[in-house]
């Protein structure tokens, strides 16, 4: 909730309900700026090269005040609370950035495979139904699947696969009638994974890589060139994509798994998000 605007604020006013994305204070002069300036019109936070990034370059969110840039500030509906919304500005706006660079070379009703069900497959599988594709959910864990199961049923994916059972491509190639998959939003960081996930792709299919491994990625470039297949970067959705998004998961009322922690147990969460058998997203209140 906004307490106080600064003199130079005119959209914002103190007692909207707002998220805010994580980064901050375009310096409008180093070269990303000048160049996202000169393509779309207006500066963009998250390709500045002096960009403040919150839990990185300067203080984050473990608080129960922040300073927020108006810029990568959007308003958070009545329909979405607080502890859904907080997800969403940073899993959420990931996935649903990586769905909007592969969407431009989708068709209606083409199919989009997400693989790691956890904070961010969850969401992305919802986010690709209520968008209308046809979605395949992949994971090696089932507890991770069960993740769709209790989801609304326009919003659970068509088809679950194991991928670690030695038959997951060929039920995935089968259940696109040879074709393959049209686009795959790989939600993990794993190296051999995303090497397998390429080879889902249809002739022209967009992979978008989601994970940070510590190694380079290695992809068999004779399926890259010869099948024309597209790997595509992606950061985080820009403010626009975000506002398009909150109204979506309000309407279709998407939601994240989340657990709500109190500010004395920050101290363990890494060891909380790394267990695996940790589902869905930590949120911590104040």
């Amino acid at each position: 909730t906004v307490v106080q605007v600064g003199n130079e604020v005119s959209k914002w006013k103190v007692g909207d309900r707002v998220g805010v994305l994580n980064f901050k204070n375009a310096c409008s002069k180093c070269p990303s700026c000048l160049s996202t300036f000169k393509r779309y019109g207006s500066l963009d936070p998250r390709y500045c090269e002096n960009r403040e990034a919150g839990g990185f370059m300067t203080d984050g969110a473990f608080a129960e005040y922040m300073v927020a840039d108006s810029a990568t500030t959007v308003t958070l509906p009545p329909g979405i609370s607080f502890e859904q919304g907080a997800p969403l500005l940073c899993a959420g706006a990931t996935v649903w950035g990586a769905l909007q660079k592969a969407i431009p070379s989708l068709q209606p009703d083409d199919t989009i495979g997400i693989i790691g069900i956890g904070g961010l497959g969850q969401l992305g599988v919802q986010f690709s139904k209520a968008l209308n594709y046809r979605t395949v959910a992949m994971d090696n864990h089932e507890p991770s699947l069960d993740l769709t199961v209790d989801l609304p049923s326009d919003l659970q994916p068509d088809l679950r696969v194991n991928s670690a059972d030695a038959d997951a491509a060929d039920r995935i190639h089968a259940y696109t009638r040879g074709e393959g998959l049209a686009a795959v939003i790989v939600c993990t960081d794993s190296i051999a994974v995303n090497k397998w996930a390429l080879g889902l792709l249809r002739v022209g299919g967009v992979l978008v890589p989601l994970g940070l491994p510590v190694e380079n990625w290695e992809f068999d470039s004779r399926l890259l060139l010869f099948r024309e297949l597209v790997i595509r970067g992606s950061y985080v959705a820009s403010k626009g994509e975000v506002e398009e998004m909150v109204e979506l998961v309000e309407k279709r009322e998407i939601k994240s798994m989340v657990t709500v922690v109190q500010k004395g147990d920050i101290p363990r969460l890494p060891e909380r998000y790394m267990s695996r058998e940790f589902r869905g997203r930590l949120v911590v209140t104040f």
